[in-house]
């Protein structure tokens, strides 16, 4: 039997999996670690950094730049943002975690069994970090996917031209160029990726991809997209733990959902360490696991409302509001908000010890 079984092998099922090295942990997802990409890959520098994922980064950005109807607005930051290769750092999580992993499609939970495409599968402890879907979750607690709250977005990655930004983690909140919601263009050394997202569901968005893309005069290549969560859920579903996506952990506004799903992803997988160590119980690591989280709702819910109330304001309040946040002190003070999410990483040491990351 295998000490843990953990559904999705993408930021935060890669992240539990790190914890757990030298236990036996089975990953399951429908494609291999580093396919299927669905991220738009940016995220702060210091993310990569503690996780000494270095070698994935693409490119560093020292602003972020918002477009909106009427004018550019830059905001320097305090901490740098880089755009990475989703492959190469899904695949040197999922080497450096020691786990095993079966390409198969998740069906359900029965009898204490994972039901999957590849046949049923037991295991001590479960981890749901399957994305917004919650496939594990949902079975375990049929109510777990009522009422949920998304967000939808398509990107393509296409070679960078002239026309298009070098620099910085560009948005843009114009409806009358990408409807209600947000487009973006990040830079990733070469090559651009350029995406908009819906604020309200699985709207349209094809017209609005091609009205940003001929901004630039570029053309949209193969483009991927998905749901994505902007209100925090329940971290525990019976006797799973529940990650990422699954668990809501996706910030409003901005819709970054890499760096919370690595930050809880690290958390419930030390305290499912503690859990086989025999220092807690099942259920004292469920309790554990979901008071962490808890005390991070507060957070969650602040860019949720945010997101709830920007979307629907006259463009002429967006461009106010622009002006007025990039003053100090209310720019750095909204950063510094932002980074607040994981500034614990600030004292913590990385997940791989100097020795352990020479040798991975």
């Amino acid at each position: 039997m295998y000490d843990a079984l953990i559904v999705g092998a993408s930021f935060a099922g890669l992240a539990v999996a790190n914890q757990l090295r030298g236990r036996r942990v089975l990953l399951i997802d429908s494609k291999p670690p580093g396919e299927d990409q669905t991220s738009a890959c940016g995220t702060m520098l210091a993310t990569l950094e503690y996780w000494n994922l270095s070698g994935a980064v693409l490119q560093v950005h020292d602003r972020i730049v918002l477009h909106t109807r009427r004018g550019d607005f830059s905001y320097p930051s305090p901490y740098p943002w880089c755009t990475f290769d989703y492959k190469r750092l899904c695949e040197t999580l999922f080497e450096r975690s020691g786990a095993e992993f079966l390409q198969a499609r998740v069906l359900g939970y029965e009898n204490g069994k994972v039901l999957t495409t590849r046949g049923e599968l037991a295991a001590k402890h479960l981890v749901d970090a399957s994305g917004w879907r919650a496939v594990l979750a949902s079975s375990v607690q049929p109510s777990f996917n009522e009422n949920r709250a998304m967000n939808f977005g398509i990107e393509t990655a296409v070679p960078l031209t002239q026309e298009a930004p070098t620099e910085g983690l560009h948005f843009w909140y114009d409806r009358r160029l990408v409807g209600p919601g947000v487009g973006w263009v990040f830079p990733r050394r070469g090559e651009i990726g350029v995406g908009v997202a819906s604020y309200r569901g699985a709207l349209p968005l094809q017209e609005p991809l091609d009205r940003l893309m001929e901004h630039f005069r570029l053309s949209p290549d193969t483009i991927h997209g998905t749901y994505f969560p902007h209100t925090l859920r329940s971290p525990v579903a019976g006797p799973v733990f529940v990650v990422g996506d699954a668990a809501g952990m996706c910030v409003g506004l901005t819709g970054e959902g890499i760096r919370p799903a690595l930050f809880f992803g690290e958390a419930c997988g030390q305290i499912l360490g503690k859990v086989l160590h025999g220092e807690l119980s099942h259920s004292e690591g469920l309790e554990r696991y979901a008071a962490f989280v808890e005390s991070r709702r507060r957070f969650f819910d602040f860019f949720s409302s945010a997101q709830f109330v920007l979307s629907r304001l006259p463009p002429v309040c967006i461009d106010i509001l622009a002006a007025i946040t990039r003053r100090e002190p209310i720019r750095p003070w909204i950063m510094n908000r932002y980074w607040s999410l994981t500034n614990s990483w600030n004292e913590a040491p990385s997940p791989l010890s100097e020795e352990e990351f020479a040798t991975s």
